[in-house]
């Protein structure tokens, strides 16, 4: 995800607005569906947004419960006070009896905000925040990917209702001891947020995968990562799965500029020269099939 181009990257665009936290009037959403509806605090017998603490007792987290209707949300309040977002984070926190959207908020406004023009997995939201506090930090609700980094800000994919990931570690997958080994129902791949507890999860850190193999279980496929330091600043070489002739196991790169995988990536040896073809995001680029030293 952090790399000098990206496909999320390619489709993102510049968006600032300021909303209302409870009105849809004056809100700007280039290109997307207007806003309609509203939203209403609600006490906590309705919602507790309390949060399991060390104690047997749910303890408070500075959040506050929130029900809408509509296509509204408690955290569209999006501003920018010399470049740093300002806003509320909030986490679905799924339907109420009465069919409303509910939230659990952060009560402060924080140096992140909501912004519906970053690309996430579907049922995901978007944060862009600014700093090194990840979002959890913030709003203990929420569970979010790995952030990005551009432009001195983190972007993140964040969610209250989580999902059990389909990658799994796995030691029985066969990597060398300094690869970690996944095991990944269907297509998806590993990601930073895969990583054990015990594991980093450092914003900008993202996982380098090897050319997946299919496990015994059809199901299933494997996979051999490690957790690269950041690229060097002007690196223009990213992770690419599906380099043609790239064997299972071996690391697939695609480069746009005059740099190649060993300069960005350390560990990796590339014994073949680069060829002309297409990025996994679809753009011209030199691609490579490499080895973990």
């Amino acid at each position: 995800m952090t790399r000098a181009i990206s496909r999320k990257r390619a489709m993102r665009w510049a968006l600032a607005f300021a909303v209302p936290l409870l009105s849809g009037a004056g809100a700007c959403y280039p290109d997307l569906e207007p806003l309609d509806g509203s939203c209403r605090l609600i006490p906590e017998t309705e919602l507790d947004c309390r949060v399991a603490g060390y104690s047997e007792e749910p303890q408070e987290a500075g959040l506050v419960a929130y029900a809408c209707i509509g296509s509204m949300r408690p955290d569209l309040d999006r501003s920018f006070v010399d470049g740093v977002p300002m806003g509320h984070m909030c986490s679905n926190e799924g339907k109420l009896g009465s069919g409303e959207e509910s939230y659990c908020c952060t009560q402060d406004v924080v140096s992140c905000a909501y912004d519906p023009s970053y690309e996430c997995d579907p049922g995901d939201v978007a944060y862009e925040c600014y700093g090194n506090n990840r979002p959890e930090s913030l709003n203990p609700q929420l569970l979010c990917s790995n952030g990005t980094h551009e432009g001195g800000l983190y972007h993140y994919c964040c969610t209250g209702q989580p999902v059990p990931s389909p990658c799994k570690e796995n030691d029985a997958v066969g990597c060398s001891d300094r690869l970690l080994g996944f095991l990944c129902e269907g297509e998806r791949r590993p990601r930073g947020e895969d990583y054990g507890a015990n594991r980093s999860r450092a914003d900008y850190y993202q996982p380098v995968c090897s050319t997946a193999k299919v496990a015994p279980n059809p199901l299933f496929k494997s996979y051999c990562c490690y957790m690269p330091l950041p690229i060097p600043e002007g690196g223009t070489c990213v992770p690419h799965p599906f380099v043609p002739g790239c064997k299972p196991g071996r690391f697939g790169f695609s480069c746009y500029g005059p740099d190649d995988p060993e300069q960005n990536y350390p560990p990796m040896v590339c014994p073949e020269p680069g060829f002309p073809g297409t990025s996994a995001e679809g753009y011209d680029a030199t691609l490579y099939c490499c080895d973990f030293t």
